[in-house]
Order: structure tokens, then C-alpha cells, then sequence
């Protein structure tokens, strides 16, 4: 039992997080782990990186310092300073981090708060307090102030919505941008 109880806790953790990043093409996923432990009784994986490609062919890579399986619900953790690095349809990429996150097999859902900052490889960059991805989806909503840089200028809003399918961003309440090189 001491060693059969953390290899299927690691199993169900394993799981959780491939079928949330990955849930298109699993046979292309890759996951490791610095190490396996406890935080505060809840087991966790520490450095876990978790490589592949999705649903279409497209490489990425998360990261976090550490994932932590909810104890009342094991299809859910906690993940600690997240990155991820995706390649978008397999010309541009996105780096994204965030100082937390939770992952919700259940809901479908990521999280990510603490603060979070996404960078192109367009020029572009956002940031915000928060944001929910629906996973099933592929929907980015936030609903705390938004600021960010291009190169046609900047951007601030209360609110943002990205859908991944349509590769479109759309800015809400108190829109604020200023333009480069634009003439009246």
C-alpha cells in the first residue's frame, strides 16, 4: 500500500493535467517531474513539465513549480508559478505565465490568477490580474483591467475575451487605445 497509494495518486494528478492541456491527442504527450511529495498532507508533483502537441499538430510546453491535487477532488489541482510556450498553427507562438492556477477536470476549466502576462511573437503583449480558459473551448476570458503593447500602440480595458478558433481579441468597458503612426 505505501508504494501503490502514491503511484495511483500520481496516476490520477498525470491524468488531470494531460487531459486538460492535451485532451485531442494524448499518444503526442510527454510529462515529467522533478519529484513526487506532499504539501500540507495534499500530494504534489514538484517541477512538473508537461510537452506535446495539440489537437492541431501544434507543439507546446507547460511548466509550473508545482501541482497540487485537491484532496475532496481529485480531478482538480492547485499549479504554482504556471509558463506555457504555444506554437500557433505552427508560424507564431505565445508564452503565457501566471503566479497560480487551478486546473478542473470536471468543469473543464484553467484558471489563472496572481497575475498573468502573455507575450506574442507578434510584439504583442497582455496583462491582467486573472483569467478562466474554457479548455473544451479553447474561449480566454478576463474580467479584471487589461493593459497591453503592440506594434500599431497600446491598449487598456476592463474586461478581455480571446477565442482561439477565430484568433480574435475583443476589449470591453472603458476601451483605451492609443496608435502608432496613425494620422488624422
Amino acid at each position: 500500500m505505501k508504494r501503490a497509494l502514491p503511484a495511483a495518486a500520481f496516476a490520477v494528478i498525470a491524468a488531470v493535467l494531460a487531459f486538460f492541456f492535451v485532451a485531442r491527442q494524448p499518444a503526442k504527450v510527454s510529462m515529467t517531474y522533478e519529484k513526487m511529495g506532499s504539501i500540507q498532507n495534499d500530494l504534489a508533483m514538484i517541477k512538473p513539465r508537461l510537452t506535446g502537441t495539440d489537437g492541431q499538430g501544434n507543439p507546446f510546453v507547460i511548466t509550473a513549480d508545482a501541482a497540487i491535487q485537491d484532496a475532496k477532488n481529485p480531478k482538480r489541482a492547485r499549479l504554482r508559478k504556471v509558463e506555457a510556450d504555444l506554437t500557433l498553427d505552427k508560424r507564431g507562438w505565445i508564452n503565457a505565465n501566471a503566479a497560480d492556477g487551478v486546473v478542473d477536470m470536471r468543469a473543464g476549466s484553467l484558471k489563472l490568477d496572481g497575475g498573468i502576462d502573455i507575450f506574442s511573437d507578434s510584439g504583442y503583449s497582455l496583462h491582467s490580474q486573472s483569467a478562466t480558459m474554457d479548455l473544451n473551448n479553447w474561449i480566454l476570458e478576463g474580467r479584471h483591467e487589461v493593459t497591453g503593447q503592440g506594434p500599431m500602440g497600446t491598449f487598456r480595458a476592463d474586461r478581455f475575451h480571446y477565442d482561439r478558433d477565430t484568433h480574435q481579441l475583443t476589449l470591453d468597458g472603458h476601451v483605451r487605445m492609443t496608435l502608432i503612426g496613425v494620422r488624422k
